[in-house]
């Protein structure tokens, strides 16, 4: 079976303004383990060094606000339309692929339930 793969990315000079995308971040590499001292037997504790990302948001729409190479700044498209942030992502360091409009609309026609209201539930006699 010939599977095809799937490229992502745009080009940092393709960017606008007012896009919508998803950031992809690529997986870091586990580093070298650290040790950090000795137990109480005289064991090395052994710590596995990895950086964890905190902009682990695939998939969720990004709205690009500005660039200056080589950064750039996100909002985060939150349901109901709203749009969040300020992201600073260094493009030197992600991906962007581009997102359909189809895919933006479901989420901004996402209707949160306001805050405080909560349904309404049947009492049980």
């Amino acid at each position: 079976m010939n599977m095809k793969k799937v490229r992502i990315g745009i080009a940092p000079d393709d960017l606008k303004i007012g896009e919508f995308v998803a950031v992809v971040v690529p997986k870091q590499r586990q580093r070298a383990q650290l040790i950090m001292g000795r137990d109480e037997d005289g064991d090395p504790i052994v710590i596995n060094h990895t950086r964890n990302s905190d902009t682990d948001t695939a998939g969720v729409p990004h709205k690009i606000l500005g660039i200056s190479w080589p950064w750039v700044v996100f909002g985060v498209l939150i349901p109901g339309g709203d749009v969040d942030g300020p992201i600073i992502h260094d493009l030197r360091k992600i991906r962007c692929m581009r997102l359909d409009e189809s895919y933006v609309n479901a989420i901004t026609a996402f209707q949160k339930p306001a805050k405080g209201s909560e349904p309404e539930q049947e009492m049980p006699f």
